[in-house]
């Protein structure tokens, strides 16, 4: 049993690093410029448009207990306000959908070129190496999900010296920032990566549905955050936590089916 460990262990290695040889600089370009933007665009609000009349009421109860953002007077900008409280949901969407972008590679050179035909003829078991893609494919969702909050942050904290803004921030929110990105970055990868073992040609771009149906059913989640969100604001706390608690029970089913599922013959016949 010892045994098997080591070499799941080092099986789960090697594919995660040849995976980052293959998509970490990809992964990290894609994801510092995603958090970067969505850090410039919260914070960078126009003044005119917190000084329109009737602004005040833009931010619902719900959403104003995440987080409010202020002026050097003390005085809240609501449109900026509102944007900034909507943040874990668009970092959580631009997570999945660079997941969808960047970990088809991970298996894709296997699938096609005729790879994994070797690997499931080895020693290696068809589990350890259904968990071998599968921890390559969450090591690098983790990775952008790290890269984009921390770019995020640190473009948050430099476009407030700026604008000598400053930006009241709730436990909830922060919770939310760091679990909710992380959550469907998972659950995509977790899809895409099922999507690219068991069904190869549904990440073939098509007239109408570029990406194919996998990508939209890996990113339907953070899709319909937003929506949520803005129409049920009363209940934003309750919906985002619903959405973390979604993805991540989603992911792991999705894992535990596609291991139990996973066959050379449904492999090979794609």
């Amino acid at each position: 049993m010892t045994g098997r460990r080591v070499r799941r262990s080092l099986a789960i290695r090697a594919f995660t690093q040849r995976a980052w040889i293959q998509q970490g600089a990809a992964l990290l370009l894609f994801s510092i410029g995603i958090g970067a933007g969505v850090g410039f665009l919260t914070c960078l609000v126009g003044p005119g448009a917190n000084a329109l009349s009737g602004a005040d009421g833009l931010i619902p109860a719900g959403v104003a207990e995440l987080a409010t953002v202020k002026d050097s007077a003390g005085a809240v900008l609501p449109v900026a306000s509102f944007v900034f409280s909507l943040t874990p949901i668009l970092l959580g969407s631009l997570v999945s959908i660079i997941a969808t972008l960047t970990l088809p590679g991970v298996v894709a050179d296997d699938v096609q070129g005729g790879g994994i035909e070797v690997l499931l003829a080895g020693p290696l078991p068809r589990r350890d190496l259904f968990l071998s893609y599968l921890a390559a494919g969450c090591v690098l969702a983790a990775v952008s999900w790290l890269a984009a909050t921390l770019a995020f942050a640190a473009t948050t904290a430099a476009s407030l010296i700026v604008t000598s803004t400053v930006v009241d921030v709730t436990l909830p929110f922060v919770l939310a920032l760091i679990v909710l990105p992380l959550s469907l970055g998972l659950w995509s990868s977790a899809v895409t990566l099922c999507g690219a073992l068991f069904h190869p040609r549904s990440l073939e771009s098509r007239a109408g549905m570029n990406g194919g149906p996998i990508r939209l059913f890996a990113i339907t989640p953070s899709l319909l955050g937003l929506p949520a969100i803005v129409l049920l604001p009363d209940l934003a706390l309750p919906a985002l936590g619903a959405m973390f608690l979604g993805a991540l029970a989603a992911s792991l089913l999705t894992v535990h089916l596609m291991a139990r599922g996973f066959r050379s013959t449904r492999i090979l016949g794609s």
